[in-house]
């Protein structure tokens, strides 16, 4: 991997086109209106996290600033993961990767739109692919599988993608617990999809 100053700047820029700002409800109120992300996956099905998509229906802003109307087909709370289907939003779909075949230390990455700021792009490194230890006061969630990195997550980055250096994504950003990001793993996604795709 060639290793210069702008090295992530081709598989972030890829990513982001498959990057949408997701707003509750059917008004979405244009590019700035977003609360969180989410990823086009897979023909007009897009991932974010359950905490976002909390309505029956949502907005979908798209990378070119246009305010979609989605519906929530499916909501797992217990696991962060809301799938939205919006036929009309017409972004590309996102590559995803194997978070079980990087090793911890491998270089990772996030898209999001924290605080408002579109398509920023945090890079850290990946600790683990597993459980938490106990005492993380995740009220059960802690039984629960999580890619962890020391990405820097903020309001606007859940249900965006914690990507590989590639621009792969490896997993859905669901929260910050102890200065760890957790993100859902993609084979975890892949099952909340189940029937839909």
């Amino acid at each position: 991997m060639d290793m210069n100053a702008t090295f992530l700047s081709g598989p972030a820029e890829r990513l982001r086109a498959s990057v949408v700002g997701i707003a509750n409800g059917r008004r979405g109120g244009g590019r700035g209106a977003a609360g969180g992300a989410g990823i086009a996956w897979s023909g007009d099905l897009f991932v974010t996290s359950a905490h976002v998509a909390t309505a029956t229906h949502a907005t979908i802003v798209t990378p070119d600033g246009r305010a979609v109307p989605g519906e929530v087909v499916r909501r797992d709370a217990e696991r962060d993961i809301a799938v939205i289907r919006a036929p009309r939003a017409a972004v590309a779909v996102a590559v995803t990767g194997d978070p079980y075949a990087l090793r911890s230390g491998s270089l990772v990455f996030a898209v999001g739109h924290p605080f408002g700021v579109r398509d920023a792009v945090s890079v850290g490194v990946l600790q683990a692919v597993g459980r938490l230890p106990r005492g993380y006061g995740l009220n059960g969630k802690g039984a629960l599988v999580w890619v962890q990195a020391d990405v820097r997550l903020a309001p606007g980055n859940s249900g965006g993608p914690v990507a590989d250096a590639q621009g792969r994504v490896i997993g859905v950003a669901a929260m910050v617990v102890s200065g760890v990001a957790l993100a859902v793993p993609v084979p975890d996604v892949e099952r909340c999809l189940s029937g839909l795709t």
